[in-house]
């Protein structure tokens, strides 16, 4: 079987399906949703510092245009935001000490800003970042020999209370390259797609680890941690690549928007409905939180891998891939994102205003992908 005979209904269906995720007002534009975003953190961050100078200096010096590019990554930066949104509930307790350090927090941030540095405020020190094809701003690699600071202190304490078994590493030019071969290969399948999700992602951890081989925190925002072990092929990089930078997005959409009810709801307490994840070992039970980001993250992949399995002979001879393999990826992808979609539909999530509605969208594209699974391919035999 040769490639180049494929079906042009199915090529313009999947590009259609890509533009809509990615541009999508609500749930897909990357500009709009970081807009909000820093829109809400600014606002936050304002009515927390009535009584807090060196707070109310920096918001005066974040709302100043002259330093739009700093504050931008100011306003995307990982223990920046951490600490903003602990502000607030620190006040309330009366935590002064809480308080204090946030505010030597903010005084640090000032001084960058006031210096005009642009970089991201945790990842000063750290020399290498990567620029994918069509995203916005460059993303950071977590170095653990960057200098001491008080941002890397917070950042590897938020690491670790959230990975425990996990280790930070170097990350050294094999490493590197894997990662920008990952983004290379992803940008080709899913060229606004690829652009659109990685806006959200300012730093990459690499790390060591035996149980999982790539995950976020919600605690740690626009952040993500991959381990990339020698057997690891550049689609499964490229996978875990989309794969947690959704999760990164889906944090920047549900920071603004009702798409969970409330802070209870992300703890995922007892008595709220779970979801089984039959394809899994074990097949454990998922929460609303887990279940809804799964939803959204198997709805994406299954256009990745059907972007995949289309593939031009020559681009995919570039990342050794053998595009018809993926059939079942897409396939596997897809029964689970379907799977997913009939038991939160069943189980009635409380979902707020913004999560039904996304829901349903999200619904109406898998609709979609499953459509094309009827179209046969026109592949020359």
């Amino acid at each position: 079987m040769t490639m180049g005979t494929t079906s042009p209904v199915r090529q313009n269906e999947l590009r259609a399906i890509e533009t809509e995720l990615a541009g999508h007002a609500v749930f897909g534009d990357a500009r709009r949703i970081l807009d909000r975003c820093r829109t809400f953190t600014l606002l936050r961050l304002e009515t927390a510092s009535l009584d807090q100078p060196s707070v109310q200096a920096l918001c005066k010096q974040l709302r100043d245009e002259r330093h739009r590019p700093a504050a931008d990554a100011i306003l995307a930066d990982p223990v920046t935001l951490i600490g903003i949104d602990s502000l607030p509930p620190a006040i309330r307790r009366g935590d002064e000490s809480r308080v204090t350090e946030i505010e030597e927090l903010c005084a640090a941030v000032l001084r960058r800003l006031r210096d005009g540095t642009s970089d991201l405020p945790t990842a000063a020190g750290c020399p290498l970042s990567i620029h994918p094809h069509g995203a916005p701003f460059a993303i950071a690699l977590w170095d653990p020999d960057a200098p001491a600071s008080m941002f890397k202190r917070r950042f590897e304490s938020a690491f670790h209370a959230n990975f425990p078994k996990a280790s930070l590493r170097r990350p050294e030019p094999a490493l590197v390259n894997a990662v920008e071969r990952g983004c290379a290969l992803l940008a080709l399948g899913l060229p606004e797609l690829a652009a659109s999700v990685l806006a959200h992602v300012r730093l990459i951890g690499i790390v060591d680890s035996e149980k999982w081989t790539s995950s976020t925190a919600y605690s740690i925002p626009s952040t993500f941690f991959i381990r990339l072990e020698h057997s690891r092929t550049l689609v499964g990089i490229a996978e875990a690549l989309l794969h947690e930078a959704l999760h990164c997005k889906l944090r920047d959409i549900a920071r603004t928007r009702s798409i969970f009810l409330g802070k209870h709801f992300l703890r995922e307490h007892a008595g709220f409905p779970k979801i089984r994840a039959i394809w899994r070992e074990n097949q454990p039970v998922w929460g609303p939180v887990r279940a809804f980001s799964a939803f959204h993250v198997y709805g994406h992949l299954a256009l990745f891998f059907a972007r995949v399995e289309q593939m031009e002979t020559a681009s995919a001879g570039a990342f050794e891939i053998t595009p018809a393999s993926f059939r079942d990826s897409f396939r596997t992808a897809f029964e689970r994102a379907d799977h997913l979609r009939r038991a939160i539909n069943a189980a009635g999530l409380p979902l707020g205003s913004a999560g039904r509605s996304m829901f349903a969208w999200l619904s109406q594209t898998l609709q979609r992908l499953n459509i094309l699974r009827k179209i046969p391919d026109e592949h020359a035999s």
